[in-house]
């Protein structure tokens, strides 16, 4: 019997056609030696409510003391490590995305700027909209050994004094290779100042009045604003960028390592503002995520093994997760559609109570030129997956749909829908009968699972054979 092949990452090709493959709100895992399959494929991780507010837009994340500071549409919100309501603690100016940073002193400082140029110190229960007037405006800010590290878009970088919110008007430099600078991150003691056409990377060097030191370039710039990740507090893996040239990079040392497809390349170079481009990081059940977001698509890479897929949210083409941040043990995120505070969650099977979608296409099946055609095909599912005390009957007893394309993706038949099984009470195997003849691009098989239930994937078989031209 000729294999189903399932894809280990999204490669939907220019034309459905040309793809190999795609997954949708699931990732491809290893399934070890002596595993039915090579891999498994399982649901992205689910969102949970932690917070709420009345505020809309969500801008940035910092925690500080057991505090968890949220930025929103011209406001600034606090919560506990219990979540629920926030608590205002003042207007803060603005609405785009923007970055906080706090320093060392014994009672941090802490700072937020966005790239609009809007700057801000707060206390537990004030915000002042305004810094020191020996700053000129800046477009983000960051914090390396106690100095707060600003970047300008004519190139220039600047440091306050040291743990303290005042500014030398002599403490800045000047990066030339840098084409004006969009970003600075700190990874690693180090300082990146990420450019337009290139990235200066700077370390601490103790001089007076500007503190830092350049110590190498990297010959690529970014694309945005938000186009690096993987810096974040408790994520440590490694720092990814959209780069100036609209590919996925994972910066080795001071080396950029491509891990973008063309499919996604592709997608890149189509977004005329890069501003509206936004990379994330999280973690779940071990594997270390990185989310690309623009308003038209989501993409995400398993940095576990290299491979990407898709997240859309319900009824949307994008994920609803935005601004991700690890706080009070927990992966929380900004929402998209509200102005609440998520919990990312592997133990969740839908986002907020609405479905989340798992769809798999399989490669194309077929021996060209030679024409298909099936009778019977099995699919190899983790089954007895219900929840016997989930919702009724969609968790209780869960059910996936099964479709197939003989045309090279471009229209399915209508779905034949599958029991998976009550608790503990799985079938041997999930079939579907009565496959029409395949054309001359054989068949692709379409699985999809709405179910709140663990959703696992394996792989398939077709009974048939080849058909006269």
């Amino acid at each position: 019997m000729p294999k189903i092949v399932f894809p280990v990452s999204h490669s939907p090709g220019l034309r459905a056609s040309e793809g190999a493959g795609r997954l949708y709100n699931c990732y491809a895992e290893p399934m070890g030696e002596g595993g039915r399959a090579a891999a498994v494929r399982h649901r992205s991780p689910g969102l949970v409510n932690f917070g709420t507010t009345a505020r809309t837009g969500c801008r940035g994340f910092i925690e500080v003391g057991g505090t968890l500071y949220v930025a929103f549409s011209g406001k600034l919100e606090k919560f506990t490590s219990a979540g629920g309501a926030s608590t205002n603690v003042g207007n803060l100016n603005g609405t785009k995305k923007g970055f906080f940073a706090r320093n060392n002193a014994t009672t941090p400082d802490k700072v937020f700027v966005d790239p609009d140029g809007n700057i801000a110190t707060f206390t537990p229960s004030a915000v002042t909209n305004s810094f020191d007037s020996d700053l000129p405006a800046v477009n983000s800010v960051a914090q390396l050994d106690g100095y707060f590290i600003f970047t300008t878009g004519n190139g220039q970088i600047w440091a306050t004094d040291l743990n303290a919110v005042t500014v030398n008007p002599l403490s800045f430099t000047t990066d030339q290779n840098s084409g004006g600078l969009l970003r600075g991150v700190t990874w690693g003691g180090r300082y990146y100042a990420f450019g337009n056409k290139a990235t200066g990377v700077y370390v601490d060097a103790g001089t007076s009045p500007f503190p830092l030191a350049r110590n190498e370039v990297i010959p690529r710039g970014i694309g945005g604003p938000y186009c690096v990740t993987g810096h974040e507090d408790n994520f440590s893996k490694a720092l990814h960028i959209i780069g100036d040239d609209n590919a996925v990079y994972r910066l080795d040392g001071y080396t950029p390592t491509k891990v973008s497809p063309p499919d996604l390349d592709t997608l890149i170079e189509a977004v005329s503002d890069k501003t509206t481009l936004e990379m994330c990081s999280y973690i779940s059940r071990g594997h270390a995520f990185i989310q690309i977001t623009c308003p038209a698509w989501t993409w995400v890479l398993n940095l576990n093994n290299g491979k990407w897929h898709e997240r859309p949210s319900y009824s949307l083409t994008y994920s609803r997760i935005t601004q991700t941040y690890y706080a009070f043990g927990k992966w929380l995120c900004g929402d998209a559609l509200t102005g609440n505070v998520q919990q990312i969650s592997s133990a969740i099977h839908q986002e907020i109570g609405n479905p989340m979608t798992c769809e798999v296409w399989s490669a194309p099946l077929q021996d060209f030129p030679q024409r298909s055609r099936g009778a019977s095909a099995f699919f190899d599912f983790a089954v007895g997956v219900g929840d016997a005390e989930g919702e009724d009957p969609i968790a209780t007893d869960p059910e996936a749909e099964i479709s197939y394309s003989v045309d090279g993706g471009e229209t399915f038949s209508i779905p034949r829908v599958r029991k998976l099984g009550r608790q503990s009470l799985g079938k041997t195997r999930v079939r579907v009968n009565q496959i029409k003849a395949a054309g001359a691009q054989g068949y692709i098989f379409k699985v999809r699972m709405s179910d709140p239930v663990h959703f696992g994937l394996m792989g398939g078989e077709l009974v048939g054979g080849p058909r006269a031209p």
